[in-house]
């Protein structure tokens, strides 16, 4: 939404440090990373790398619960044809 540039402004200004283990910053995420999980703030794939932080948990919650959800209807989709 604000592209690196703004994610970067929006973490300075929250003070969020910046997730230095993160090896994929720019890649989409990849079929084979889910279904992914929280970990408090963090939502990490199944290797257990971070890939995004939330404001808070709850909300990390509710990413994570439609990130899952869109892969499951991608992968049902793809069944059907």
């Amino acid at each position: 939404m604000f592209g690196n540039d703004g994610t970067q402004f929006l973490q300075r200004m929250s003070g969020t440090p910046e997730c230095r283990d993160r090896s994929d910053r720019s890649s989409p995420l990849r079929p084979e990373q889910f279904p992914v999980r929280a970990r408090g703030r963090d939502i990490v794939t199944q290797d257990g790398v971070i890939i995004a932080v939330s404001s808070d948990a709850a909300i990390s919650e509710e990413i994570v619960r439609r990130l899952n959800k869109t892969d499951w209807n991608d992968q049902e989709d793809q069944w059907a044809l």
